[in-house]
């Protein structure tokens, strides 16, 4: 990806933080980089296509960020601070959360690449279930990966629309019980 579109996906995700997705326009980026609105169309035909690739970039990255929960002592723990650096970084919600929630107004293409960045952080926590709860169930271990991940999607949306990052501590330092 060429540093021009890297830059409209990185106004996009503040864009989207701040309103959601169909709360910005190409025209309002283009204007942000001082540039017209067709220089964005080069790079992304329509908004879906804008939407899918940001999705994607944001799920590499996340998950870059993340490497292997065996590099990890307590990959799970781990996982927990990485949601409460974010707020503490973007004081908003996950970008994934944030989409989420505009699920029934969402072109089916940008649905799937968020559904892939839950899977695949979903399965992260799963091979981090399995290295630091040893003694559970594959069942447990699934029922859990999946519940830890909407716990903390929920914790950081919330926390950031109360202004309260302490409430994601809260459901981080739970959820730190389920598995010592």
């Amino acid at each position: 990806m060429n540093d021009r579109a890297s830059q409209v996906i990185d106004i996009a995700i503040k864009m989207i933080r701040e309103g959601g997705y169909h709360s910005f326009s190409f025209r309002q980026i283009a204007a942000e980089l001082g540039i017209k609105s067709a220089s964005i169309h080069y790079h992304f035909p329509s908004k879906e296509d804008l939407g899918v690739a940001l999705m994607k970039r944001y799920t590499e990255t996340f998950l870059e960020y993340l490497k292997q929960p065996a590099n990890q002592k307590r990959p799970v723990d781990f996982y927990i601070q990485a949601f409460q650096d974010s707020l503490a970084t973007h004081e908003r919600a996950c970008v994934c959360g944030i989409l989420a929630a505009e699920a029934g107004r969402l072109p089916q293409p940008v649905l799937d690449a968020i559904a892939d960045f839950t899977e695949q952080n979903i399965e992260w926590l799963e091979k981090a279930l399995r290295q630091q709860c040893t003694d559970w169930s594959e069942e447990e271990v699934k029922e859990s990966a999946l519940s830890m991940f909407s716990a903390l999607e929920g914790g950081i949306t919330f926390a950031a629309l109360l202004e309260q990052p302490a409430h994601l501590k809260q459901v981080g330092d739970w959820l730190k019980k389920l598995c010592v």
